[in-house]
């Protein structure tokens, strides 16, 4: 937990480091604002943060492709790395520094930065703190149940105030559905293990940032959405091989109101989007006697992430039913519904003939 808080805590106080030609807590906290300031309204410069966010939050939300039939309760505490890269420290497709990027010897004019049109903004240096960073994290706790192939997850998390950093929240909600059951028994018996499922993961973070010598507020709401399909095939009974392919998203809203030692106003308004797109996730699952199981993989998207879930466990209440089982149980349901369709023969009486011919020869 200390190592957590710290990791949090530099990444905002980080706002507030300052020596030659590195971005000053003042033009750092001002690229939220968007009322006009010199310097202001830079989405670009800001921009990756809500991007490392949203490849962290989007990440380790299933364990397996297959979720039970029986009842079932898994949690823990799983851990998403994303490496800062160049992609983090410079705007795209130019030389000119990010939050995350490095420092430069002046403030050059540059009319391709992201920033309000008049009046017409500089190059700004990173910040000091943020460009030592190499890898990008977040703190989650996740809890699930299941039941009838149906899973259900929550997340979240909460740090009282530390030092800067006034408040931090998370709280997220996932939903799976594996449609296995529906066709494994039909499959040669040795991809009976081959499941299929479909996962949403949505997140709702909040983080409250004072400057020191600064008072009021800078608030950060930041959201994401995931949806993903997972397929999950076991070689071996306590292995699994997992792929899936998603669309993700994520958004940053600032608000709230600082005040600088000079008794300037900022008023952070800017909301960002993350750099949206499709997401790639390969990963091995394991089962390691009734209840451990712990996760490790890799996701490639807007940027590429490592995942683990060493501390998860998991507890099923009952048992599943074996394909063999399923496969007998759809023999019998199909017999059966054969029988029900099939028109039944009635029986010709002849003896109704029989009464007729007796009936002529009498008459005669």
């Amino acid at each position: 937990m200390k190592k957590i808080q710290i990791l949090l805590t530099s990444i905002f106080i980080a706002f507030g480091s300052a020596s030659a030609d590195w971005a000053s807590i003042y033009h750092s906290i001002i690229a939220f604002d968007e009322t006009g300031l010199p310097d202001g309204n830079r989405p670009g410069y800001v921009k990756p943060i809500i991007t490392q966010l949203g490849t962290v939050l989007n990440s380790n939300w299933v364990h397996s492709a297959n979720v039970p039939q029986s009842f079932s309760f898994d949690a823990g505490l799983p851990i998403t790395l994303s490496p800062i890269t160049d992609k983090d420290r410079n705007y795209t497709a130019s030389n000119v520094p990010t939050i995350f990027g490095a420092n430069i010897p002046g403030y050059n004019f540059n009319p391709d930065i992201q920033c309000s049109s008049y009046p017409l903004c500089h190059e700004i240096s990173g910040n000091e703190t943020l460009n030592s960073l190499s890898i990008f994290s977040y703190p989650i706790a996740q809890a699930a149940v299941s039941y009838y192939h149906a899973r259900v997850v929550l997340r979240g998390m909460w740090l009282p105030a530390i030092s800067e950093l006034k408040s931090f929240s998370l709280f997220g909600v996932g939903l799976q559905y594996s449609f296995g059951y529906l066709f494994q028994y039909a499959l040669p018996k040795e991809l009976q293990t081959l499941n299929v499922s479909l996962a949403y993961g949505y997140n709702s973070s909040f983080i409250g940032y004072t400057p020191e010598d600064y008072t009021g507020q800078l608030d950060l709401s930041v959201s994401t959405h995931l949806f993903q399909m997972v397929i999950g095939y076991s070689p071996v009974s306590f292995m699994e091989l997992m792929l899936s392919v998603g669309y993700e998203t994520a958004h940053m809203q600032s608000g709230g109101t600082l005040v600088t030692p000079t008794y300037q106003t900022i008023v952070p308004t800017l909301g960002v989007d993350g750099t949206n797109g499709f997401r790639l996730g390969l990963e091995v699952s394991f089962t390691l006697g009734d209840s451990y199981h712990p996760v490790i993989g890799t996701g490639i998207g807007t940027r590429t992430s490592f995942n683990t879930n060493v501390l998860y466990f998991k507890q099923t209440f009952g048992k599943d039913p074996t394909t063999e089982e399923i496969a007998k149980k759809k023999r019998i349901e199909k017999e059966e519904a054969e029988k029900v369709s099939k028109p039944k023969m009635t029986e010709m009486d002849y003896s109704v003939f029989d009464e007729k011919k007796d009936s002529t020869s009498t008459e005669n």
